[in-house]
């Protein structure tokens, strides 16, 4: 069993990783929870969520985690039930954050009174506050990758366009995690149950959220700025192939004008072209074919030149 018990005098934290069955069956024998909490707690979550019941709350909060082996941002869940003298949180352990403050709490007296003796609702704010700061080298990790895209917008290649796709994905995975962040704030700003309530409980909870819409402020800028690097070097691509196929273009009407040269030549005859030019030298003759070409292709260039065809 992965659970963790840190006691004061009036506040019990239970953490669980991984919650196994025997986890569970220990929740179900020592708190009245709806059933319905358990299965959100076996079930991976998608979204986030707030349930307030008469004596405790449920709530379902999302976390951006950033997968360096795969250079990706991935959701990690968080469940909470907090009730009058009670807080549970309940995880798969991959954030370092949350495991540390664990731990601090289980070896340190003074941390652990710092953080639990001003009740539910301040051990609350406590663990959301460390949460939500931890996501600043994940916001900051994103906004270098932003600057390195500026300057690579330039460069025509598919590995261009495929960090862009990816850092625009990693954004908008980022936006949707946070999105619903200031709704379950809101919900436990304005709650009525005092568990939730301590001193200056409100300028607290009232500072996560503006720390929350900051996050999405810098996240709809990163976003914007993605996009107009996307645009451009996209239209840079298509400028690009349209130059290639001009140029194919204006080639395949020189060649097209030298094959019908050639095939008059052909059909003139070598011997009335001996008649009508003295040519009856085969040096002469070719070089002949060869210099009437030559200036063929050279109008042609120099008449597609001037009216900018090239």
């Amino acid at each position: 069993m992965s659970l963790k018990i840190i006691h004061t005098k009036n506040l019990r934290w239970i953490d669980i990783v991984g919650p196994e069955d025997s986890d569970l069956t220990y929740l179900k024998e020592h708190f009245k929870f709806h059933p319905l909490d358990f299965e959100d707690i076996i079930t991976p979550s998608i979204r986030t969520k707030i349930d307030e019941y008469p004596a405790y709350h449920f709530i379902v909060l999302l976390f951006p985690y950033y997968s360096k082996e795969n250079n990706e941002i991935r959701s990690v869940e968080v469940d909470f039930l907090i009730g009058p003298d009670y807080v549970i949180t309940i995880h798969n352990g991959k954030m370092k954050t949350l495991n540390n403050l664990v731990h601090n709490a289980q070896q340190y007296d003074q941390t652990r009174n710092a953080m639990m003796m001003q009740g539910s609702g301040f051990l609350l704010f406590t663990i959301l506050e460390a949460l939500f700061k931890r996501s600043s080298p994940i916001l900051d990790h994103i906004n270098r990758e932003v600057l390195s895209a500026e300057k690579n917008v330039f460069q025509l290649d598919i590995k261009t366009l495929e960090k862009l796709s990816e850092l625009k994905k990693n954004i908008i995975i980022y936006r949707r995690i946070v999105k619903m962040h200031r709704y379950v704030l809101n919900k436990i700003l304005h709650s009525s149950n005092d568990y939730l309530k301590f001193k200056d409980h409100k300028t607290y909870f009232q500072d996560l959220i503006e720390y929350g819409e900051n996050i999405w402020n810098v996240l709809s800028s990163d976003k914007e700025s993605v996009e107009s690097f996307e645009e451009t070097n996209q239209s840079l691509g298509t400028h690009r192939i349209n130059d290639i196929l001009q140029v194919l273009t204006v080639l395949s009407v020189v060649l097209a004008a030298l094959n019908l040269i050639t095939n008059i030549l052909v059909f003139m005859e070598r011997t009335n072209i001996e008649e009508n030019y003295g040519l009856s030298n085969d040096l002469y003759l070719i070089s002949f074919i060869t210099g009437f070409m030559f200036v063929v292709t050279i109008t042609m260039l120099y008449y597609f030149r001037k009216r900018r065809w090239l």
